[in-house]
């Protein structure tokens, strides 16, 4: 059909192979900058649940010598401790040597960027919570 120009005119709609090309490049620009950011933001996560069940664990420890005159390196013994299954406690003597003066909780999980220790007796100078990569 020619036009009032006498040129041909197109109908036609849609997008032009450029237009597409385009748009998958800033997908693609995107994506990139996205899918690490958000493994970042899983192993904080992770971290994050760790630290709080080591930092209860903690907790229930210090209940049970409350009552017992001990700490347990059993966390069937500490009332109320449900630990997500994913995440892998140990308890055992603290820098004493003896649960029956301090304790220490580690904590890891596969998919967390650390790992955390609760010590019940810190050496001079060391925090409670030690995080280790």
């Amino acid at each position: 059909m020619l036009g009032n120009s006498g040129m041909a005119t197109r109908n036609d709609t849609g997008f032009t192979l450029i237009e597409l090309l385009v748009v998958v490049s800033i997908v693609g620009i995107l994506a990139s900058v996205a899918i690490p950011q958000y493994a970042s933001y899983r192993a904080r996560g992770f971290d994050s649940i760790v630290e709080s069940q080591v930092r209860h664990i903690a907790t229930g420890e210090e209940a049970f010598y409350a009552s017992n005159s001990t700490y347990s390196n059993n966390i069937n013994d500490l009332d109320g401790m449900v630990i997500d299954g994913n995440v892998t406690i140990t308890i055992s003597a603290g820098n004493s040597g003896s649960l029956a003066d301090s304790f220490r909780v580690h904590g890891s999980h596969n998919q967390a960027s650390h790992e955390y220790d609760w010590v019940s007796d810190p050496l001079p100078g060391e925090p409670n919570v030690v995080i280790s990569n």
